[in-house]
């Protein structure tokens, strides 16, 4: 099977087996069978995508194409790459664990637990698929339309409780935050490509490395925009400070929810597409300068956050955005540069090896805080003593915690460290870097308070957050405290927190032991920042925990004080008590603004007067026409209008024509007015008379006395003269904006005219009006074409005219006509007969109005 066949069904299998699971009853007996077919999808992505690597897929990733839609540069092409490779097998080996713990969550007996199992696996399967297709994708905009795919059904996700219009308006917030991203991760995307022609990963890599086949500009500034963008819509997805509020508040999601999104898929999809424009954009002035001081503050930031919250969902979620911070840096620190014995070494060092990292303990801390809330509080203060009640739960949310902390004999540990050496031969030639070396030392010393937290609060110490030391709570976000869902024992219960023990195991065998498992794996998933090790004293290889205790330097010793400092802090009473965020208020600020600033502008301009429509219509179109104007020289040339003059006639006719219409806002007489109208349009027939268009000027003529008609008609059901009032300009303010306005389109028609012959509007209909025929740049025919293949393409008419109206006005009548289908959609869905009638009461409200009408 080819490449290409393989990722896509491995892309499509979540959502495929997600779908399978509908048609199942939703009765409990039914829900084994539902947890067997949802779980097929995951393992079926993983083995795939496993087998592709295994056969060749990191020495060759560019998979081959399936043309889908070329003309916009979308076909169906993959990239396997380590860092894609990675991300699609983390996102189907956590979503398979998900599926299982999903199970333990929602229950089998509980009162909506069929229902929630029922809708959770498809929405689950359909997110699976858009987040494999964000990191396997190789044309760059079908990475957009995956991209969009995860905001959309993360939406749904993260208000899964749709009764509760708190838990809506927080994935609103969050759709709203990572969508508004994404339009600017599009229009980044349509810069880069424009500029450069290539809309394949697999393109712009070799591209940015100089062994491409076309040559390219990196300092443009327009790429340098197309990088800005890109970031932009990076960092709302992976939240990024100040765009970083939405990921606390997406915790009204389920906990399977928190522990997918949090961990290995949607906040971690930022992260992922920084890390695939490394090799890119790495060397551009702008990288680190950007990329370092947005990371560092986010990272800083979130730690101080999580250490003043209670709610334990809230906690993981502040250290999930610091870790994002610094997963950011990491690769804002891969821009520079560090010389070692002559040579010079990108600034990083297993990259996905951090990014795993995270994964390996940030979903345990999540499936545990689910696993607690279903037995007792996800309330830090209320979980005093908990560890001898619920040993494993605790069990397992503890050693995740050490791995929080970086601890030693964690893989963490070793990641913290590679972190710090970046920091520290960065800051050689950049000084600025210190303090990001500062700021990582104090965001690591409250990961580990947070540790200390969790460690003397779940064993019933007194240094814990019990009853009695800690200041009183706030209610941040109602119905978070406790995971209302029907606890089971048994096997199945074990699901509950199994699944997490399983993948913090990763943690401490990757720490104490990187040489067995880790290295192997990662190594050719890292690529080529997997050799960058400072001072190469490990040959490319991740040390374990005694070659770093046995190498001491400034890395280790911020790491000794960070974890003193965390220690200090995590015993003490500073910074018990819970603090609201204040870039909470963002979201809400916006939609205010949205809503009362759009009424404002709305009413301002929208004011049912028509005089004033047409003003800022005519003025956008000037504001448009002159601010282009000076930047085209041909728009502002001289014009050869000696021709004016070769007609007395026409002359004549044109002072007619612009007397007429000067004279009209002067005209105090209604019906004088609709005379000055008429000896207007009249002479604009006599002009084309002159010109030997008698169809136009009879055109013309039928719709002058047709129209004096109907004027006088309706003017006699006006109002009295006196009751006008006076145009808000003045007579005077009118006649000057017309006549700026009818010398601007006349200079613009005469432009289109008078332009060189290649460029000229009748040379272009020419060109494209007629069929087997060749015509030259001035449109002359040259010879009658051999076959139909060697024309322009044509419309087969002899009458440019008719060509025109048929052909060119065609496609303008097909919008009219879908515009008129869609109101009328609209008008029929408003009329009264679409309203159902009860059989014993009045009209109910039409289908799919009777949730919100409730």
């Amino acid at each position: 099977m080819p490449a290409v066949a393989q990722i896509l069904l491995a892309i499509l299998a979540p959502a495929a087996f997600g779908l399978a699971t509908l048609p199942m009853p939703q009765r409990s007996s039914w829900t084994p069978a539902r947890v067997a077919v949802a779980l097929c999808g995951p393992i079926a992505s993983f083995f795939l995508i496993l087998a592709v690597l295994l056969g060749g897929g990191l020495s060759n990733p560019a998979t081959g194409v399936w043309p889908w839609l070329p003309t916009l540069e979308i076909n169906l092409a993959f990239f396997t790459d380590g860092l894609g490779g990675f991300f699609g097998l983390l996102v189907a080996g956590v979503g398979a664990l998900i599926v299982l713990y999903a199970r333990g969550y929602f229950g089998r007996q509980g009162p909506t637990s069929s229902n929630d199992l029922y809708r959770f696996y498809p929405m689950l399967g359909f997110f699976m698929t858009a987040m494999l297709g964000v990191v396997l994708s190789d044309y760059t905009l079908l990475t957009l339309l995956f991209w969009e795919m995860t905001s959309i059904s993360s939406f749904f996700l993260i208000g899964w409780n749709r009764d509760d219009k708190h838990a809506v308006k927080l994935a609103m917030q969050a759709f709203f935050t990572t969508g508004l991203g994404g339009l600017m991760l599009f229009g980044g995307l349509l810069l880069l490509g424009n500029n450069t022609g290539l809309w394949r990963w697999s393109e712009l890599i070799p591209a940015a490395a100089g062994v491409g086949e076309v040559a390219i500009d990196w300092t443009s500034p327009r790429l340098g925009w197309a990088f800005g963008l890109i970031f932009i819509g990076a960092a709302s997805k992976s939240a990024q400070w100040p765009l970083h509020y939405w990921l606390p508040g997406a915790m009204a999601a389920p906990t399977p929810v928190s522990a997918f999104l949090h961990s290995a898929t949607m906040v971690k999809a930022g992260v992922f597409l920084i890390g695939r424009l490394l090799p890119i954009f790495g060397q551009h002035d702008l990288w680190a300068g950007i990329i370092v001081p947005f990371g560092a503050v986010t990272m800083l930031y979130g730690g101080v956050f999580a250490v003043m919250q209670h709610d334990l969902k809230r906690i993981f979620a502040y250290t999930t955005v610091s870790q994002l911070g610094l997963l950011m840096a990491m690769y804002g620190l891969g821009g520079l540069t560090y010389e070692y014995k002559g040579e010079a070494y990108a600034n990083i060092d297993y990259a996905v090896s951090q990014i795993a990292n995270h994964a390996f303990y940030k979903a345990p801390l999540f499936i545990a805080a689910g696993a607690i809330g279903h037995v007792a509080s996800r309330k830090l203060p209320e979980l005093f003593g908990a560890f001898h009640k619920h040993k494993m739960i605790c069990l397992t949310m503890l050693l995740a915690g050490y791995g929080l902390a970086a601890g030693p004999g964690t893989i963490s540990f070793q990641a913290k460290e590679l972190f710090l050496y970046a920091i520290v031969h960065g800051a050689k030639e950049h000084p600025l870097l210190w303090l990001v070396l500062v700021m990582t030392v104090l965001t690591a010393a409250c990961n580990v308070a947070i540790f200390v937290r969790l460690l003397t609060t779940l064993m019933g110490w007194k240094t814990g957050l019990g009853a009695g030391n800690h200041a009183p709570e706030q209610d941040h976000d109602h119905a978070q405290g406790h995971d209302d869902h029907h606890h089971e024992h048994g096997v199945m219960a074990s699901m509950i927190w199994l699944p997490g023990l399983l993948l913090v195991s990763l943690q401490y065998v990757g720490g104490l032991f990187p040489g067995l498992i880790w290295t192997p794996v990662f190594k050719g998933l890292d690529g080529a920042t997997a050799s960058n090790y400072i001072y190469k004293a490990y040959e490319g290889q991740i040390p374990n925990l005694w070659q770093v205790l046995t190498h001491p330097g400034l890395p280790l010793l911020a790491s000794i004080v960070a974890i003193g400092l965390g220690v200090a802090l995590g015993l003490s009473r500073l910074m018990r008590g819970e603090v609201t965020d204040i870039n909470d208020r963002v979201y809400p600020s916006v939609y205010t603004l949205c809503v009362d600033g759009g009424g404002v502008l709305f009413r301002a301009f929208q004011n049912g007067r028509f005089t004033h429509y047409v003003l800022i219509s005519l003025g956008a179109a000037l504001v448009g026409f002159w601010g282009i104007a000076p930047k085209e020289s041909g728009m502002l040339a001289g014009l050869d209008v000696g021709a004016v003059f070769e007609h007395p006639v026409l002359l004549l006719l044109g002072v007619m024509v612009c007397f007429t219409a000067l004279a009209i806002p002067f005209a105090r007489a209604r019906i004088v007015r609709v005379v000055l109208l008429g000896a207007c349009g009249f002479s604009v027939v006599g002009v084309y008379l002159v010109y030997q268009a008698p169809d136009l000027a009879l055109t013309q003529l039928m719709v002058e006395i047709i129209s004096v008609i109907l004027f006088v008609i309706v003017l006699r059901l006006l109002p009295s003269q006196r009751d006008l009032k006076p145009p808000m300009w003045g007579r005077v303010g009118r006649m000057g904006f017309a006549a700026i306005a009818g010398v601007t389109f006349g200079w613009m028609t005469l432009v289109a005219a008078d332009a060189e012959p290649e460029q000229r509007l009748g040379t272009v209909f020419a060109q494209h009006s007629y069929e087997n025929k060749v015509y030259a740049a001035d449109g002359s025919q040259v010879q009658a074409a051999a076959s139909p293949m060697d024309t322009t393409r044509g419309g087969g008419g002899d009458n440019i005219v008719n060509v025109i109206l048929v052909d060119f006005r065609g496609f303008d009548t097909y919008g009219e006509i879908a515009v008129l289908g869609i109101a009328a959609v609209g008008v029929w869905a408003m009329l009264p007969a679409g309203r159902r009638r009860r059989p014993d009461g009045p009209a109910a409200p039409p289908r799919g109005l009777e949730r919100s009408a409730a």
